[in-house]
């Protein structure tokens, strides 16, 4: 067994012991996306690429899968549905067509997250859902990629990542990613109840390193036992684009249903 296997094998068996430490919320996505979803909703799945995370939570729905990478669609067999589409300018959908706007992890890749957050909110149906999670700016692990080029970010992540080698790494420009500023923008473009959860756990990322990630661990520890959102690791929000006034009442309370499993999904 080589050095950086013996650290992580070190990390895994003492990590048990911090409380706070749970799957990642990126694990539980899909259960997040497939708590909104009903039969025959309609889910524009943004970044999808070549896999569908949540297509076995929801099988009843449409879901159409928006990359900007027609490779990347090309090797997608979990979505009938897939449209090139650099949704920072355009997503190819009518007005008031979805029900759901989902993505994990794509929002920190793009340059003009204020035009998708408005083209998300045209193509909702009143009523409809924009759910997305995304790494928080401040966390180390941002404030490192942000320090690397993109080439040293690859290299770093394939040397040190057991899954990297299945990934695409892309350039990361984290605007808007942290909690309040996330939530200020969709609330200036219309969006109501904007729910925002954080999770702390980040010292996976440190694994290959067991005193490097210890000292992580005790790091994210003390933020969660202050509630220093500001500092957390991961931001999941989901926001709904409002009724009319007189069907407000009923949406919201279903919202705030659907909302209460994603909290739970996230504990």
């Amino acid at each position: 067994m080589g050095f950086i296997d013996q650290n992580r094998k070190l990390y895994y068996r003492f990590r048990r012991r911090f409380a706070h430490v749970a799957d990642t919320v990126s694990d539980k996505y899909p259960e997040i996306v497939g708590a909104f979803a009903r039969d025959g909703s309609v889910i524009a799945d943004v970044g999808g690429g070549a896999q569908c995370a949540f297509a076995q939570q929801c099988r009843n729905s449409h879901i159409v899968a928006l990359d900007i990478s027609a490779a990347e669609l090309g090797r997608n067999h979990d979505v009938e549905d897939r449209r090139v589409a650099d949704v920072t300018r355009h997503m190819p959908l009518p007005d008031f067509s979805c029900d759901i706007v989902a993505s994990r992890y794509v929002v920190e890749h793009l340059r003009g997250v204020e035009r998708f957050a408005e083209e998300s909110y045209r193509v909702l149906k009143p009523g409809g859902v924009f759910i997305t999670l995304f790494p928080n700016r401040n966390a180390p692990f941002s404030l490192i990629n942000r320090a690397l080029s993109v080439s040293a970010a690859r290299k770093v992540a394939y040397a040190l990542k057991e899954e990297a080698a299945r990934w695409d790494v892309f350039p990361a420009y984290y605007e808007y990613c942290s909690p309040g500023v996330f939530r200020r923008l969709l609330e200036s473009k219309g969006f109501t109840s904007v729910d925002v959860k954080v999770t702390y756990s980040q010292s996976t990322y440190y694994s290959f390193f067991f005193p490097l990630a210890l000292l992580v661990l005790c790091y994210e520890w003390i933020l969660a036992r202050l509630n220093l959102t500001a500092l957390s690791a991961h931001v999941l929000v989901c926001a709904k684009k409002p009724l009319p006034a007189g069907e407000q009442n009923s949406s919201q309370r279903q919202f705030q249903q659907q909302s209460m499993v994603a909290s739970d999904v996230v504990a």
